[in-house]
């Protein structure tokens, strides 16, 4: 018997998705006792309309936009049952994949159940996003059916509405990212783990690449604060990998040692050797995104992960500024 579920649907202009999401959300529910409650983060397309178009879903629209972390927040207060299932509104849940995460949660130390993204791109208008794909589902292959995650898997997981407020729920950034690291970090410090079942699975619209390298910059400059806590880098199936954070630092090195290359010519030789060792750190990666995509993707995958790890230092650098300008403006003030 499976408990009653309040599942969550945040929505920011989610027009061109949202219903194939609650189609899907409906499809894969029919055995719960359920309530399906949309968020619309203050949209200014027709999400709502299109939403409305669903008599048993539940909507809501608050009057500015928070930020998808505070639309979460919002769903969990106003929902009925203990049992959160959260779906993002450009998601499409394969099948059982909700059964899967709602049953384990009442293991013993779970603190958050999820599922991994298939390899599968739901965005057909985007060839860029194909890479943003690769990228996101690159790691899991190898790993055992339960995985322990870092962070919680916010796209599609479940978590209990009583546990979920007794860590002081989901932190409100402005914008989308950044609260998946924030939330699986007090879930960890409760003694309890993000689970990622390797049974569930789930599809989603990809963002182009240069869509994800903006998003990247906001989440690493979100993120560092939290690495500073935790003091340590994550597992596979995350960004914050020490093997992300290596790879990145190479791809500055590299940009220095150009500019270098450009004023001293007898420098040459050293980007060529700096970026001969990034492919031997990222051979495995561009090795799957030859298997899946071909030799044209394993190309673009190359440019691609430079892009991503500019993104990083761009985000880290954000970071440090804005530290700097606090720790200026405070020591001014003691002045």
């Amino acid at each position: 018997m499976h408990p009653s579920i309040s599942v969550i649907v945040p929505a920011y202009n989610a027009e061109k998705t949202i219903r194939d999401c609650l189609k899907n959300i409906i499809d894969e529910t029919k055995d719960f006792t359920k309530e399906i409650i949309v968020i619309d983060d203050c949209s200014t397309d027709r999400t709502f309309e299109k939403v409305k178009e669903f008599t048993d879903v539940k909507i809501i629209k608050l009057d500015s936009n928070q930020g998808v972390g505070f639309a979460r927040s919002y769903g969990a207060k106003v929902s009925n049952y203990n049992t959160l299932v959260y779906v993002d509104s450009d998601v499409i849940v394969l099948k059982d994949s909700i059964k899967l995460i709602v049953d384990y949660l009442d293991k013993e130390k779970v603190g958050s159940t999820g599922a991994i993204q298939k390899l599968e791109n739901l965005n057909k208008d985007a060839w860029s996003s194909n890479f943003v794909c690769l990228k996101s589902c690159y790691g899991y292959e190898e790993q055992s059916n339960f995985i322990e995650a870092s962070n919680i898997q916010s796209e599609f997981c479940a978590i209990t509405k009583e546990f979920l407020q007794s860590i002081k729920g989901w932190k409100h950034y402005k914008g989308a990212g950044g609260e998946e690291y924030a939330l699986g970090y007090k879930i960890n410090l409760a003694g309890k783990k993000n689970i990622l079942i390797k049974k569930a699975k789930y599809a989603t619209y990809y963002q182009s690449l240069y869509k994800r390298f903006l998003r990247i910059i906001d989440r690493t400059e979100k993120y560092i604060e939290i690495l500073f806590e935790k003091k340590k880098f994550d597992s596979k199936g995350s960004f914050a990998t020490s093997g992300q954070a290596l790879s990145s630092f190479f791809t500055g090195v590299i940009i220095l040692s150009l500019i270098f290359s450009l004023i001293l010519k007898d420098l040459y030789f050293i980007p060529i050797i700096l970026l001969l060792f990034q492919t031997y750190i990222e051979f495995n990666f561009l090795r799957f995104a030859n298997k899946y995509f071909g030799i044209k993707m394993l190309v673009f995958s190359f440019l691609g992960i430079h892009v991503i790890n500019l993104g990083i230092i761009l985000g880290a650098l954000l970071y440090i500024i804005k530290k700097l300008k606090n720790l200026s403006l405070n020591l001014f003030k003691n002045d």
